[in-house]
């Protein structure tokens, strides 16, 4: 029986995983989630995918959700995948040669509570990687900028992006503003021509 903890993995990550198992021709899985919201999208995702599935209190927190898989399970039921609180949007592909950019404005998510809202950022960052489709490029400008600097707590985060081939820029006017160029930590500076370039060629551009 195949065990995956997915506890660090923020929505959708958790039936990401699950379902790249499956498809890869998993039949028993046993897969540690963090909270009631994870434990709730497995369960649903794997019950569409017809297997049999058992969640039960871990002792170190979370659930421990187990799955047992038929001969359908690797495929998807007609219509996707109903019913997820969280559900996995079928995005079409950009054009050939023209890139997905998303645009980091700020350094957190929304207006409201700010520390809900540097919460929801750093999550919807960490998505990022475990989308099947990820961005080309990600432009950081006004206070966005301090995300890839000195003291940020998205530095792990972004690199591993970066690792993947997820090209990070950054306002170069923006770091000199705030006094953080000398401190940039991952990704590069650049210009305004750029920014303005990058995205009026983007097939997509997403802004959190």
């Amino acid at each position: 029986m195949k065990e995956i903890d997915v506890r660090h993995l923020a929505c959708p990550g958790p039936v990401i995983e699950v379902r790249k198992l499956l498809e890869a021709g998993e039949r028993e899985l046993r897969v540690h989630v963090a909270d009631e919201l994870a434990r709730s999208n497995v369960t649903r995702f794997a019950s569409s995918r017809h297997a049999e599935v058992h969640a039960e209190p871990h002792p170190d927190g979370g659930f421990l959700v187990t799955v047992v898989a038929g001969e359908a399970s690797a495929t998807a039921p007609e219509g996707g995948d109903q019913g997820l609180e969280c559900a996995l949007p079928e995005v079409p592909p950009p054009p050939p040669g023209r890139p997905l950019v998303v645009q980091v404005t700020s350094d957190r998510m929304g207006t409201g509570d700010d520390a809900l809202g540097q919460l929801l950022l750093r999550s919807f960052l960490k998505t990022q990687l475990q989308l099947e489709e990820r961005p080309d490029t990600i432009v950081f400008y006004n206070a966005g900028v301090k995300l890839c600097c000195e003291g940020s707590n998205l530095l792990e985060d972004l690199r591993a992006l970066e690792a993947a081939g997820v090209e990070i820029v950054a306002c170069g006017t923006c770091l000199n503003y705030f006094g953080l160029a000398p401190k940039l930590a991952v990704g590069r500076g650049t210009d305004m021509l750029e920014i303005a370039t990058l995205l009026a060629g983007a097939a997509r551009v997403v802004r959190p």
